[in-house]
């Protein structure tokens, strides 16, 4: 599908900007490509992003929408130049600087650029949000809708395609179900997927990825950041919010913002697990399963933080190994050692090593894991099986009618068995380690209102 739309870019791009000089595939998950091209004799570097594989929530036609009218009232937001392949890919401007802050000569540099980045995400939480409605973005009404609308539609996707049990995700959708901000009213208009940009020169050239934005609460940008803020560090996190609310003149709303943080977290594995439901065969399925229970036990996190549960370390079980231990644990190294072309294909072989050092993990550990976690559901529910999907559906069953008076005893289960599997992954994540939220409390300048 990627090389087709690959093909559709240079037709399109050739047609209606003019002759290309340089393409190369974008090294990541999605389709997206750099492009040269000329026009009149000059060079024009544009910025190609194709729709999400094996995710399909948010189309970048739609997107393209949202930029444009970004750009209408004074946003720094990529230029778009129009949407090719029906709908599949949108062409924009390829913003000048870098993404990653770790590029910043110093801490002072990294300061100065998220300024900029909060100026700019205080004058787009100003846009009228009737400036969208003609774009397709609703407008909620009260408290409950503005802080869950959006959550719903990602829980009724979640729920179109569900094929087995998901404890962590049904307890979490009712916990938020209960516990909504009822004193947030105001609808405002929010990017949904904070902390991504360009800079250049101690400012931001621009504003990226808005194909989650909608009209919310703008507690779900600062949560946003809080999350990005785990694997793409943005300095003094505490500063940042506090600058928010100088700039903005809005006081920072801490039990708000940690209700979104789980919502917005939750927001993920209920998106992608599609991608692990029908066991979709992409090539970067060792990502979809790490976003999956990393932002789940962001999550669940949160709501132990908002329900005043203690939460205790949790530990990998022993590995049982396998007799074949040497051939698992090799096919790794038997995968890279395989010739590639650089570029996408050198990529591709990279996230191939990757499943089978995921694989080799399962094989040492996935037995073990299935027992303890069987162990903690026959604990809560006095119930014994030998079967882990029976056993997970019997949780779920009790998770849905459980009142909140067992959520003291659920919150602590629920993590023990998310923070099981990304011990499992831990070797493969960024920087090999499981990566937490930071708790409000603990940044710096950061008072509760």
């Amino acid at each position: 599908m990627a090389d087709d739309i690959g093909d559709a870019v240079v037709e399109w791009i050739s047609a209606m900007v003019g002759p290309i000089r340089s393409i190369e595939r974008q090294q990541r998950w999605r389709p997206a490509w750099f492009v040269t091209a000329e026009r009149n004799s000059q060079p024009v570097r544009l910025y190609v992003r194709g729709n999400r594989e094996g995710f399909g929530f948010a189309s970048v036609d739609a997107e393209a929408a949202i930029l444009r009218e970004m750009e209408s009232h004074g946003i720094p937001v990529p230029h778009i130049h129009g949407v090719i392949a029906d709908g599949a890919a949108v062409v924009m401007d390829w913003l000048p600087g870098e993404a990653d802050l770790g590029s910043a000569a110093d801490a002072s540099e990294i300061d100065a650029v998220m300024d900029d980045y909060v100026d700019a995400l205080v004058r787009a939480h100003r846009i009228d949000p009737a400036a969208f409605t003609d774009i397709g973005l609703r407008v909620p009404t009260g408290a409950h809708a503005i802080a869950l609308d959006y959550f719903e539609t990602f829980v009724d996707r979640y729920r179109s395609f569900k094929q087995r049990p998901e404890p962590l995700l049904e307890f979490a959708i009712g916990w938020l179900r209960r516990n909504p901000p009822t004193h947030r009213s105001t609808p405002q208009f929010v990017l949904g997927d904070t902390g991504q940009f360009m800079f250049a020169d101690e400012r931001i050239t621009g504003l990226l990825d808005v194909e989650l934005a909608h009209i919310g609460d703008i507690s779900h940008d600062l949560a946003g950041l809080r999350l990005r803020n785990v694997t793409e560090p943005m300095g003094d996190l505490g500063r940042v919010l506090r600058r928010y609310a100088e700039v903005s003149g809005e006081p920072l709303d801490l039990r708000s913002i940690e209700f979104h943080t789980a919502k917005f977290a939750l927001c993920t594995p209920l998106g992608v697990a599609l991608v692990l439901h029908m066991d979709l065969p992409l090539t970067d399925i060792v990502q979809y399963i790490e976003w999956f229970h990393q932002l789940s036990l962001h999550a669940i996190e949160s709501i132990a933080r908002l329900s005043d549960v203690e939460l205790a370390p949790v530990s990998l079980p022993e590995p049982v190994r396998s007799s074949y231990d040497g051939v698992i644990g090799g096919l790794a190294t038997m995968v890279e050692s395989l010739d590639a072309d650089p570029g996408i294909a050198e990529y591709q072989r990279g996230a191939v090593a990757k499943v089978a050092r995921f694989c080799h993990r399962v094989s040492e550990f996935g037995a073990a894991i299935d027992r303890a976690d069987l162990a903690d559901i026959e604990a809560t529910l006095e119930l014994e099986s030998t079967d882990r999907r029976a056993a997970d559906e019997a949780l779920e069953t009790f998770i849905l009618h459980a009142g909140p008076e067992r959520d003291a005893e659920l919150i602590p289960l629920l993590h023990r068995r998310v923070m099981r599997q990304l011990l499992l992954l831990e070797p493969l994540l960024p920087g090999g380690r499981i990566g937490h939220v930071a708790p409000l409390a603990e940044l710096p300048t950061c008072e509760a209102s």
